[in-house]
């Protein structure tokens, strides 16, 4: 009877889906070591967090010795701050970054992604030299360099959890090793977003030549190696953390299509007030797996007087503000075709004339989008107060309209028939006038033609035409191992905060 309780209760326990159930412990085959069952489901950022530390609690109890934990994903799927995140709950594990046994000495074409670029055989080094108990030297990697600056010294930590995380941290080398597999991914849009702002920040690069690396490389190298390994993870995390949702000043915009008489328009704003008309193509790009009539994370590309610019956005609605924080940087239109090799697509390009009134204040707009045959007026500002104040002096108060023009297009179901090409992006796109008819038809050809390009160029340049430089290289390198001198101090880890999930590992 007992038993029978006992029973209903773990099943009980099971259809309500617990987390600390989720975690099921099994031998390795050939081993007297323990893993746990693969959970079959993909799971939040924050459930995976806690069900990676039970895991951890769970190994180390079985377990003698250290504890490996690998972490993977693409470039900018969260993996750092997840690392981060559970070195924060248990401060007495050890991280290795994958990063760090880059070896500058491999490097072919700028390709960072290449996995034949980690020092292997110092990374093993230091793995089997923790297991035995001992005290090991990780190389210290500067980005802005490219090179190895030198050494830290890592002991074995308390908790006897060592994670390795990095693009490459569940590849076929480090997969016998590992005890706990798990994978990050988040999704191109915002990977690729998160990519941009890191190497930004991290290294200083360019945002179209971070890019373009992307498409030709990075994203090449994705689908050929790291996909593949990280199907062998025992957790896999979907991070939908949304990068826009840390942008500070927004621009807030009230939107109308009450017609406004000019002399109104310049009795609002400033004396020294700018006047000036221009013409602007915004063409829309559909993030690979989104549904064009409601995405709200296109990516936009401006071309005004032929010069083009890249937006990355995510707007909001405030009834009846629109409020849209964005970044924008300047680009060239051959970095669509890089877009393209990440599966984005052109879903619509909307041509607008605007004459525009613009002070240090506030930018007043009045848009004539012709392919919807209407015109609006937009009052834009970083101060929310202000730009409502303008808005009701114009006389728009009762008025507004709360949507993008994208979100028009979509509520109007005019996503597909939407399109005005620019002379220079047909000449680009290899778009001729008497395939018109159709442009739709032909973008899709267009993109499709173009993401073959560059993904069969991207794996070519890395795997193929470079074979016998990068094995000269490697080559050399086996003949003339470097060694650096240069040693850093540890940084010894906080021990503080230790609560009831984190008293087992001690």
């Amino acid at each position: 009877m007992a038993q029978d309780t006992s029973s209903s209760i773990e099943s009980s326990r099971r259809r309500s889906g617990l987390l600390r159930d989720q975690v099921q412990l099994v031998k390795k085959k050939d081993s007297n070591r323990y893993e746990i069952l693969p959970i079959e489901d993909p799971l939040s950022f924050e459930k995976g967090f806690f069900i990676v530390i039970r895991a951890c609690q769970l190994l180390s109890q079985k377990n003698d010795g250290i504890i490996l934990v690998g972490v993977a994903g693409p470039s900018g799927a969260g993996k750092t701050v997840f690392t981060e995140k559970v070195l924060n709950f248990i401060p007495s594990i050890a991280v290795i970054t994958m990063d760090n046994y880059n070896d500058s000495s491999r490097i072919i074409d700028d390709n960072f992604d290449d996995p034949r670029l980690t020092d292997y055989d110092t990374l093993l080094e230091n793995i089997h030299g923790l297991r035995e108990g001992k005290s090991v030297q990780v190389p210290i990697y500067d980005f802005k360099t490219s090179s190895r600056a030198g050494y830290r010294t890592l002991e074995v930590p308390m908790s006897r959890i060592v994670i390795i995380e990095g693009i490459y941290a569940l590849s076929e080398k480090l997969r016998p090793l590992l005890d706990l597999r798990v994978s990050i991914t988040g999704g191109v849009h915002f990977d690729l977003v998160k990519r941009v702002l890191r190497d930004i920040q991290r290294v200083g690069q360019e945002p179209e030549e971070i890019i373009h690396q992307v498409s030709e490389t990075v994203y090449p190298m994705y689908k050929a190696f790291i996909e593949p390994d990280l199907q062998t993870a025992h957790i896999r995390i979907i991070n939908k953390f949304n990068p826009f949702t840390g942008f500070q000043n927004p621009t807030y915009i009230l939107k109308s299509t009450k017609a406004v008489p000019v002399e109104q328009i310049k009795a609002v704003v400033s004396e020294n007030h700018k006047e000036f008309t221009e013409e602007t193509y915004d063409i829309y790009l559909l993030p690979p797996g989104e549904d064009p009539e409601v995405c709200q994370s296109y990516l936009r590309m401006r071309n005004r007087d032929g010069k083009y610019s890249l937006m990355f956005e995510e707007w909001v609605t405030d009834t009846p503000f629109i409020i849209s924080p964005r970044i924008t940087f300047e680009v060239s239109v051959r970095l669509l075709g890089g877009l393209m090799a990440l599966g984005y697509t052109i879903a619509t390009i909307l041509k607008r004339s605007s004459h525009i009134f613009s002070d240090d204040r506030v930018c007043i707009k009045i848009d004539w989008l012709e392919q919807l045959n209407r015109k609006y007026i937009q009052v834009q500002g970083k101060d929310r107060m202000l730009v409502k104040y303008i808005a009701e002096e114009l006389g728009l108060d009762g008025s507004y309209i709360p949507r993008t023009y994208i979100e028009q297009i979509q509520l109007e179901k005019l996503v597909d028939d939407v399109i005005a090409l620019p002379d220079d992006l047909k000449t680009k796109l290899s778009i001729h006038d008497d395939s018109l008819s159709s442009p739709k038809e032909a973008l899709s050809r267009a993109s499709a033609d173009w993401r073959n390009k560059y993904l069969n160029r991207g794996l070519s340049q890395s795997l193929s035409n470079r074979r016998d430089k990068t094995l000269s290289k490697l080559t050399k390198l086996a003949v003339n191992s470097r060694r650096f001198d240069v040693r850093a101090p540890d940084s010894p880890a906080g021990v503080s905060n230790q609560n009831m999930l984190t008293n087992n590992f001690k």
